[in-house]
């Protein structure tokens, strides 16, 4: 696996709260297979505290190729549709490119 991703996802969920504990199950699952992928550098699913029913998904992939095949898992075409079925209010995702990698100089 590659510590340098060049697709960085950020994506904002905000969830009815009759379904926060599924979508935290359906998210957690996702993720942990995510992870299993030699191409995912990392997927990290957070709750927003004070924010009820709002959870952030922050994902970074080796390349378009490996989100791509991630997208189209029979794995996460499943946890998709079971995520359609719960009360999404509102959803929100970006992708950024990543062009490289330097280190910073930090004071000390």
């Amino acid at each position: 696996m590659t510590d340098t991703p060049t697709i960085l996802i950020y994506a904002t969920y905000r969830i009815q709260l009759s379904d926060v504990e599924a979508f935290r199950d359906i998210a957690s699952r996702m993720a942990s297979a995510a992870r299993l992928r030699d191409d995912c550098v990392f997927l990290d699913v957070t709750e927003e505290v004070g924010a009820a029913g709002t959870f952030r998904l922050i994902e970074a992939w080796r390349d378009q190729a490996a989100l791509n095949a991630h997208l189209s898992t029979p794995n996460f075409q499943a946890v998709f549709e079971k995520a359609g079925k719960l009360g999404i209010i509102d959803r929100q995702a970006d992708a950024y490119s990543i062009s490289g990698r330097a280190a910073l100089d930090m004071p000390s």
